[in-house]
């Protein structure tokens, strides 16, 4: 019974043993599949998982997969490019003048025969897509706006364009001017006349009205005294010569006539900023102070300002007309025989009939170059799209002429149908871009150029009927 007891101990004793050592067996068997996993994990560390497959190219460059891993063959992400950029691409070896049909199809023979339909159309286009690249260009860089730069005659009053205009106007107060003509003074008159020139001058302008000869007496006393007269009485712009009436007021004929003299003051008047510089001489006679107003007019007119002096004659004799002319001439300016009141006030209106007159020449010049500018520009679009429409139409003839070549030469499953869908599909693609885009750029051109003709013919008939209404009133 003993015996029999101490085997039964001896069995289980051996029982427990051998499965200890399994269990041993097996968490050292685990043990060494982790340590693998552990080790292959840490030598292939950026292997991509299925997860991470949506990464950019940036990521998708950086990851190095093991060769006969499945997933190893994915694709990367397709860039999308714009219309422009797929149409600028450089064109085919032998396209244009290098095209020739026979080196076309030793080029096409060369091709292996299991290429998909995306991966013939890129051979195809290798070899013949045309040069794009001038027209596309020419439409991503065209400007379509209309500009027009023709100087406005704004203060323009007599010949001279100007930019700083300076109007002097001297009136003579010499004795003389106390003559009466249809029962009004000559000087009157004269104070009429001035008043409503001013209130038609350019608000730009600047403006001075000088007296002469208005101080002592017609005696030889006093000439001394009158011939030494001169003074600027109003001095503003032209916005502003509603002030010449008060200025006038007190203006009376007194004594000799300093012409010459007057005319020396108004460099003194003249702003050193001027560009140009007009005078306006109203005398009844001729110089009688002993000056010579033909050379002060001369060195005027050639000065660094040029001035030039127009001498209105007021009710003037033949001797006074003559000597007066001369002052005119030499001054570059026009020398006008007056008579009567109404004439001296119409003489001055007849600066606004030339400034109306320039503005309708501004006008036609300007409208005339915004439709040069508006024709020529379409004219180009319409060049640039019809001549890119006709290489696309070329491109797609010697694209199908290639594609029935290859359709004699490859097996029966070559996929002739997907290729000549492509290739109509870019005909349709080139020809609608050249299409669109020239037919839009030129309604813009025809949209500029309308407006800009619009602005112009407004703001030259603006200031036509502003003249117009200065001149009537």
């Amino acid at each position: 019974m003993i015996r029999n007891s101490i085997f039964i101990a001896l069995t289980i004793i051996v029982i427990l043993a051998g499965c200890s050592n399994k269990s041993e067996e097996n968490t050292a068997n685990t043990q060494n599949l982790s340590d693998l996993k552990q080790s292959h994990e840490s030598d292939s560390p950026n292997i991509q998982k299925p997860s991470e497959s949506g990464q950019d190219n940036e990521s998708a460059e950086n990851i190095s997969t093991i060769s006969d891993a499945p997933d190893s063959k994915q694709s990367k992400p397709q860039i999308v490019l714009t219309d422009e950029q797929i149409l600028m691409k450089p064109p085919g070896r032998l396209t244009g003048t290098d095209y020739d049909e026979q080196n076309v199809q030793n080029a096409l023979d060369e091709l292996p025969a299991d290429l998909t339909a995306d991966q013939y159309m890129e051979e195809l286009l290798l070899l013949l897509a045309e040069d794009y690249r001038p027209y596309v260009s020419t439409f991503i860089n065209f400007e379509s706006d209309i500009t027009v730069n023709n100087q406005r005659p704004n203060a323009k009053i007599t010949l001279p364009t100007s930019r700083k205009l300076h109007i002097s106007i001297l009136l003579d107060a010499s004795g003389s001017m106390n003559a009466k003509i249809n029962g009004k003074s000559k000087m009157d008159s004269a104070k009429e006349a001035i008043q409503s020139f001013g209130d038609k001058l350019p608000k730009n302008a600047e403006v001075s009205l000088r007296v002469y000869g208005h101080k002592g007496t017609g005696s030889n006393e006093d000439k001394q005294i009158s011939c030494s007269s001169t003074e600027e009485i109003f001095h503003g712009q032209g916005v502003q010569t509603d002030q010449i009436k008060t200025a006038l007021q007190d203006v009376n004929p007194a004594g000799w006539t300093p012409i010459a003299n007057a005319l020396e003051s108004v460099k003194q008047d003249i702003d050193l900023e001027t560009t140009d510089s007009v005078v306006y001489v109203v005398s009844d006679g001729i110089e009688t102070c002993g000056g010579d107003p033909v050379q002060v007019a001369k060195e005027l007119h050639q000065s660094k300002v040029k001035t030039v002096v127009n001498i209105i004659g007021f009710d003037v004799d033949n001797e006074g007309q003559k000597m007066l002319r001369q002052v005119a001439a030499s001054g570059g300016g026009e020398f006008a025989s007056i008579d009567n009141d109404e004439a001296l006030k119409n003489y001055l209106i007849k600066a606004y009939e030339k400034l109306r007159g320039e503005w309708t020449r501004w006008i036609e010049k300007g409208t005339g170059e915004a439709n040069i500018q508006k024709e020529k520009k379409q004219g180009v679009l319409n060049r640039t799209r019809e001549t890119m429409q006709r290489l696309v139409n070329q491109e797609n003839t010697n694209l199908q002429e290639a594609l029935k070549y290859l359709k004699t030469k490859k097996e029966s499953d070559f996929p002739w149908g997907d290729i000549l869908k492509k290739i109509n599909e870019r005909k349709s693609f080139a020809w609608s871009y050249a299409d669109k885009t020239g037919r839009r750029l030129y309604n813009e051109v025809s949209q500029n150029g309308k407006q800009v003709y619009n602005d112009i013919k407004d703001e030259g008939e603006k200031n036509i009927d502003d003249l117009t209404d200065k001149i009537k009133n």
